[in-house]
């Protein structure tokens, strides 16, 4: 299976400050940007959980040798090593140190993922779970479930990914919850195996979560995501994000109509703020 690059935005924080810092009127608005913090966090590293289980996974049947594929940074074993036993057990094993990774993330411990099939058949469900495992020296905590949905009307491979009350511990020790349903469709490039650059995914679902300073939150996809893995950027779709304690002021992202220009906006009670990702 070629190396997915899934949704996640740590930029959104800018667009989230800049809005919050520039409401001009004293009612109750939202003041710091802490939920779409821990919400990116916690998203990164869950996204790139599966990331690094999808490098050794082969969509022709099978799961592939780890041994060109992680950067150096785990060892990994296979149980049981043959092509006709399911389930299978995969444990990438990190280290006690960081290591950085050819993705710019560092990691150290575990990572195990259970197949009950081959990635690539319907309805093949993949567990995964972390042992003191850190992403960029967050303490990742929780269960990744990602089921394979098969091929949907339109001919394109539907996955299924579910994150139920993670805990995400910050390099201060906070500790804030997650949780995602999100469905990831892979839009384009599943023929062309040896080449990931023309790779293309439609992603929808919601999140939510508690924040480090305890604020509740909500995120839900307005239109598609479509990620371009030869782009940098989320290239086009909307999401909502809204704050328990200011349900009235929901922000929208708007990522645009798929140039890949690093461009984005946000709109708060009325007003829309450009955003440069550069």
């Amino acid at each position: 299976m070629k190396t997915k690059i899934i949704f996640t935005s740590a930029l959104l924080l800018i667009a989230v400050s800049l809005c919050f810092t520039s409401c001009k009127k004293q009612d109750r608005k939202p003041k710091n940007a802490n939920a779409a913090t821990d919400n990116a966090a916690a998203d990164n590293a869950f996204a790139g959980i599966w990331k690094q289980i999808s490098i050794v996974a082969d969509s022709s049947s099978t799961i592939k040798s780890m041994a060109t594929t992680l950067s150096g940074c785990a060892t990994g074993t296979i149980t049981p090593w043959d092509l006709t036993t399911w389930p299978k057990t995969v444990v990438l094993n990190f280290g006690t140190v960081n290591c950085l990774g050819s993705d710019y993330v560092n990691r150290r411990g575990i990572v195990t993922a259970v197949f009950s099939g081959p990635y690539a058949d319907s309805n093949t469900v993949i567990t995964v779970t972390t042992t003191n495992y850190y992403h960029n020296d967050y303490k990742i905590e929780g269960t990744q479930i990602i089921t394979n949905k098969g091929h949907i009307s339109s001919g394109h491979l539907l996955y299924n990914v579910v994150v139920n009350d993670a805990h995400i511990t910050n390099t201060s020790g906070g500790v804030s919850t997650w949780s995602t349903n999100q469905n990831r469709v892979w839009y384009a490039g599943e023929s062309t195996a040896l080449n990931i650059f023309d790779d293309v995914y439609m992603i929808s679902g919601n999140a939510s979560g508690i924040s480090v300073d305890g604020e509740a939150y909500n995120i839900v996809t307005n239109t598609d995501l479509r990620v371009n893995v030869g782009c940098h950027w989320i290239v086009s779709g909307q999401f909502t994000l809204t704050l328990a304690s200011y349900p009235t002021y929901p922000i929208v992202f708007d990522y645009g109509t798929g140039a890949c220009d690093g461009n984005a906006t946000a709109t708060l009670d009325g007003t829309t703020y450009n955003i440069s990702m550069y």
